[in-house]
């Protein structure tokens, strides 16, 4: 291998018990790809193709989950149902992110999985139109047992595609790489954008109560705010049943045409069967378990930490109204 090429190789970093050996994915023997398969040539057209199918559906899914989530504290605030699925759906994605990925994708590859967890997923932003405890809490559990294995295929797509894509262009392979996931950035950003988009249009009120005005002082907002005394604020009044109905109905609508798109247009990779069984995945959870041996990867546990507790924060206790009665 001669030096350019060796330049385009991206590295992969995996603690031992003395040194951290870095090594090309390329060349990796503990990949979840199959580097011993030949594959068919895949034009810059194609490949753009399936970047461009793959981020859009993630898009579609998730726009329901965020938006979900984001009103989760307040729709669905009767006895902390909102709030305690959440933390169900994080607490099995831990589950599934440490023992799923390898095994599932090693036995089905990243299309089937994509597909699979995408319908998983679809269950638990329908189980919002009605409240009731069994089917919320079973749905979520589903999504996060889902969630390990569809976020690891779906990186590891984007990563195999930055490989073949740089094969074909003049750029080294962490500039594709960084393209290619600012795209999946864009996207996932966009979310956001169009869960809020969408809720607020759906659950904005038509009508505002008259000849009332919203008299709630500054000493009552934030901790102290009583949403049984601000009676006049119209934005406090629950959503009706067929505003619930109709963005359910739209947030699964989308889930479903995600899949659609992973179905028909998604490309299966050719190199992501290895069929390798459950010893394998024993040994990359061994293998990760190394990584905290090393000072730097101990210092991302506190800053990961941080930031779950920031993104509850922001989608349950900012969002939060109690529920109340106007009679």
């Amino acid at each position: 291998m001669d030096t350019t090429e060796a330049g385009r190789q991206l590295p992969n970093v995996v603690a031992d018990e003395h040194l951290i050996h870095v090594h090309s994915v390329n060349n990796d023997s503990s990949s979840l790809l199959d580097q011993s398969k030949e594959l068919d040539s895949w034009s810059q057209r194609k490949i753009l193709k399936n970047l461009f199918v793959l981020c859009f559906a993630y898009c579609l899914l998730l726009t329901g989950f965020w938006a979900l989530t984001n009103l989760e504290s307040t729709m669905n605030a009767a006895k902390g149902m909102g709030p305690d699925s959440q933390a169900i759906i994080y607490g099995f994605s831990m589950i599934s992110s440490l023992f799923l990925p390898e095994l599932t994708i090693n036995r089905f590859g990243c299309k089937k999985i994509l597909i699979f967890t995408t319908v998983l997923s679809l269950p638990y932003i329908a189980a919002n139109i009605h409240l009731r405890w069994d089917s919320l809490i079973v749905t979520a559990a589903l999504f996060g047992l889902s969630n390990g294995p569809f976020s690891a295929a779906f990186t590891m797509y984007i990563d195999e595609i930055a490989l073949r894509f740089e094969s074909k262009v003049t750029a080294n392979v962490e500039f594709v790489m960084a393209c290619f996931f600012g795209v999946f950035a864009f996207f996932m950003e966009n979310t956001q954008i169009w869960g809020n988009a969408i809720s607020s249009f759906v659950l904005k009120p038509e009508t505002k109560i008259p000849g009332m005005m919203n008299l709630t002082l500054p000493e009552k907002c934030g901790a102290d705010f009583e949403p049984e005394v601000n009676i006049t604020n119209s934005n406090l009044i629950p959503p009706t049943e067929e505003e619930r109905f109709l963005l359910i109905g739209i947030f699964v609508g989308m889930g479903v045409l995600a899949t659609i798109l992973y179905i028909i247009f998604l490309d299966e990779l050719g190199n992501d069967v290895k069929r390798e069984g459950c010893e394998a995945v024993a040994g990359r959870f061994v293998v990760s378990l190394k990584h905290y041996k090393t000072f730097h990867q101990i210092m991302l546990i506190p800053l990961t930490v941080a930031i779950g507790i920031e993104s509850a924060l922001y989608s349950n206790e900012f969002t939060e109204v109690r529920s109340f009665s106007l009679n």
